[in-house]
């Protein structure tokens, strides 16, 4: 089949294929060519928002830019710890609590006025000027919307139940209805309605947040759509804010809502940070300078507040100390050939309802001093080791594929001398190792700083003592 085209006064003939489309050649010539480009669509349009296509970008050189994500906060709240070493926590009335997978705010029902729960992170996160900011939640509510209720979660600053002094969030408020918000220094300007949460229903609600424009999307589809007012320097005072998780009662309802978090995550999106991977688990608080999430909240160092170190009982079977390092202290022994567990850490182990995070270590810092007497006949000789994955804290822990048990893996990490005659208070040279290749620490297995002393004086009244530094972070 072919039609009849006419162009001038000549005819020309065009063809079809067998599905009756037209065929048709791109001309061959750069300076022939039509305005044909690479473009994305970003949303289809039927949700009821604007169908949303965005032109590909390219370098001077003709590259295709390609954005980098980069994680600047991610958490799973599948254990049973609230974590006040990475999130404030604030709770009047209302109460919080870790169960089944989920963060749940107002977990004891409160339908009380101003009952509040809510969960902000220490750290703020940045919305540069050259990207755009994502911010994720995985929830849900154990009803449907509520009268008098209030549910709002983004980033921002919040106190108890006033309106957020900043932020840009999802809001699901007193009349039951969900809103996107941008709040510019306590302004705040909202979308249309949105669907309503459905009780029990777990949606992955996300925004990503540019410095004028801030889009909501629900399940993948966008929802909302602000644009910051050409008056504003951008969509919220502040260009820094804490992630954001708050449920409150403005006044007394007539049944109780509870917001429940699955999981969180915050990204910076469209730009090459360069971030190693250590620094965004630091950033995360996962920084093995306390426990990993679903331990116990503490450091992770025996470092007591203005208080001397319990003088350790050196083993080769039991821990001196059972913290990740920190302040250690024992009285002068003979010199002998056995291993010593000065230091024996669990990685808490996993389990479904565990935080589940292994340890890295990436370096390790050691110092030591004399004290209580000066050393006597001999010099005293510490050789310093760490002990890597043992399924058990004593260091004569053998490796078995019937018992399912795994040896220490011994790393040497140097010798430190102090010699004769040492004084009370002196300090002898550090030992400081660097891992360019990091050492793993599987979950439920030890991490032991194991020391050995060949040569030494059992002297009356003197005791060892220093400090042992663990660089790493839990992932």
């Amino acid at each position: 089949m072919s039609i009849i085209l006419k162009s001038g006064d000549s005819a020309d003939l065009a063809s079809v294929d067998a599905n009756k489309r037209l065929k048709i050649n791109l001309p061959m010539e750069l300076a022939d060519a039509g305005y044909s480009v690479i473009a994305g669509e970003s949303h289809d349009g039927q949700s009821g928002e604007p169908r949303l296509v965005r032109a590909a970008r390219v370098s001077t050189d003709g590259r295709l830019r390609v954005g980098v994500d980069n994680i600047y906060w991610a958490d799973t709240f599948n254990h049973t710890v609230v974590d006040g070493s990475a999130y404030q926590f604030v709770s009047v009335t209302a109460t919080i609590a870790m169960t089944g997978g989920f963060l749940v705010l107002n977990a004891g029902n409160s339908v009380a006025s101003a009952a509040v729960a809510r969960a902000q992170t220490f750290r703020t996160f940045p919305l540069h000027p050259a990207g755009s900011l994502e911010v994720a939640f995985r929830q849900r509510f154990a009803n449907n919307p509520i009268a008098n209720n209030v549910c709002e979660f983004g980033v921002g600053f919040a106190p108890t139940t006033a309106t957020p002094t900043d932020g840009v969030y999802f809001k699901l408020n007193t009349a039951g209805v969900l809103v996107g918000v941008m709040n510019i220094n306590g302004t705040e300007t909202t979308t249309a309605p949105m669907p309503s949460p459905i009780a029990g229903e777990v949606s992955h609600y996300r925004i990503v947040i540019d410095q004028d424009r801030i889009e909501f999307f629900i399940d993948g589809v966008l929802r909302g759509v602000i644009l910051s007012p050409n008056t504003a320097a951008a969509v919220s005072l502040s260009r820094w804010m804490p992630l954001l998780m708050r449920c409150y009662n403005a006044a007394a309802t007539g049944t109780a809502q509870r917001m429940e978090v699955a999981d969180v995550s915050v990204i910076a999106r469209d730009l090459a940070l360069n971030r190693l991977w250590p620094t965004a688990m630091a950033g995360a608080e996962c920084g093995s300078y306390q426990n990993p999430r679903g331990a116990a909240v503490a450091q992770s160092a025996n470092y007591v507040n203005s208080t001397a170190p319990v003088s350790a009982a050196l083993s080769n079977t039991a821990a001196g100390y059972t913290t990740l390092g920190g302040q250690f202290q024992f009285a002068a022994v003979a010199g002998a050939e056995t291993d010593y567990a000065l230091f024996a850490f669990q990685v808490p182990v996993a389990a479904a309802g565990g935080g589940n995070r292994n340890l890295v270590i990436r370096g390790v810092r050691i110092e030591t001093f004399n004290m209580g007497a000066a050393s006597a006949a001999t010099p005293t000789l510490l050789q310093w080791a760490l002990g890597i994955g043992s399924t058990a804290v004593s260091l004569a822990t053998a490796d078995s594929n019937t018992a399912g048990t795994r040896a220490p893996r011994r790393v040497p990490l140097g010798i430190q001398s102090m010699p004769v005659g040492t004084p009370i208070g002196g300090s002898i040279t550090p030992i400081d190792v660097n891992l360019d290749a990091p050492l793993y620490v599987a979950a439920g297995t030890f991490a032991h700083v194991i020391l050995r002393i060949p040569v030494a004086t059992a002297t009356a009244s003197q005791i060892i003592r220093g400090l042992v530094m663990i660089n790493g972070y839990f992932e």
